[in-house]
């Protein structure tokens, strides 16, 4: 399930910016030589767009990329919310279990016409337990009985092959979270209030794009001058990488009822640190033109199509964010079964998480 999970995901990041507009990371460029008739400059023109198209298909729109990168670091961060925490599972000595996190930066980039500006997404395996065993009562004045510690971690990485375009994603995560019961549950399993709890810890989240593609398109028309013809041969390839840090700051609470049923939410305040560095190339010498069986006014060389690439960008992620989150959680014995929501305030950053746990 996480796999199919992963490569879903892999499959919105290589298509997020995708389009057919002249913002793309690979471009061509025609420069005629002079006598070459506008009919044939145009035809050329025309030829180069569907080239740029197909060597571009799967790639991410380029149209900003710092901001496509800044909005990929807010969105790591956003997406590491909710594995490493526990918030309604009621652990008396411990907890294991697995979750997937996925961030977006939903604010339209209206020079890429897209409505999203970047997307990440994290996973976890998480252990957690009640400090109640250890032989002291207190740790810095709080009592160990309401103390949860949690640690999570994880690594992951995914290939995948559409034509000539070679991609992976390789991610790794990995933090510690703790809670206090600063307001101790009350009520039964029937109907209950989870009290109040604050949750600090540390979140770090990795993740590299990889894109790598080996190309040759041949651009030709044919006019009343002549025949033109030219082969375009590159090794296009784009990273990104993303690599953030968050402390969060967190207070939440929760209501159990008919012992199937928990709800839960709170408010958070995060510290983060941390960027996206997007790196690309088309690694293509100049083609010439070659114009033959014809007038050929503009030589037999009748001019040159170079090549460009445009992802080289950075972006950091914002320093604080603050935000909101409430989650649906499915109790059954030993088991717990939970969704997540997170929105920031102030700006357009989203996360939902989802995820299994064993609780004894």
């Amino acid at each position: 399930m996480l796999r199919k999970t992963y490569l879903a995901t892999l499959a919105l990041l290589l298509g997020l910016y995708s389009t057919s507009s002249s913002a793309q990371i690979f471009d061509l460029t025609f420069t005629p030589s002079t006598g070459v008739p506008p009919a044939v400059t145009a035809a050329i023109n025309a030829e180069i767009q569907t080239a740029e198209n197909e060597i571009n298909d799967g790639l991410p729109n380029a149209s900003n990329p710092d901001r496509l990168m800044e909005g990929m670091a807010n969105s790591s961060v956003m997406a590491g919310k909710g594995i490493g925490s526990d918030y309604a599972s009621n652990m008396s000595v411990l907890l294991l279990g697995a979750g997937v996190g996925v961030g977006a930066d939903l604010e339209k980039n209206e020079e890429a016409d897209t409505d999203l500006s970047g997307v990440g997404v994290q996973g976890g395996l998480i252990l957690g337990t009640n400090l109640a065993w250890m032989d002291t009562k207190s740790i810095l004045g709080l009592e160990t009985d309401k103390l949860n510690v949690y640690v999570n971690f994880f690594t992951y990485s995914t290939e995948k092959v559409t034509g000539d375009t070679d991609a992976s994603i390789d991610m790794s995560s990995y933090g510690v979270h703790f809670s206090y019961n600063l307001v101790k549950p009350k009520g039964n399993v029937l109907l209950g209030w989870g009290g109040v709890k604050v949750h600090w810890g540390y979140e770090y989240n990795k993740t590299n794009l990889k894109f790598n593609s080996s190309i040759t398109e041949n651009i030709s028309t044919t006019d009343v001058s002549g025949t033109y013809s030219a082969d375009v041969e590159a090794s296009p390839y784009a990273t990104i990488d993303v690599a953030t840090h968050s402390i969060p700051l967190e207070i939440s609470t929760s209501v159990q009822f008919l012992y199937f049923v928990s709800l839960y939410g709170g408010l958070g305040a995060d510290y983060n640190s941390g960027s996206a560095t997007g790196k690309g190339d088309l690694n293509s010498t100049p083609a010439a033109l070659n114009c033959t069986a014809g007038a050929c006014p503009g030589g037999a060389t009748s001019g040159t199509i170079t090549t460009s690439a445009n992802i080289d960008g950075k972006g950091k992620a914002l320093p604080i964010t603050t935000r909101g989150f409430a989650g649906v959680q499915l109790n059954l014995p030993f088991i717990r079964v939970f969704v997540q929501a997170d929105k920031a305030f102030g700006n357009e950053l989203v996360g939902a998480t989802a995820g299994v746990r064993l609780v004894f």
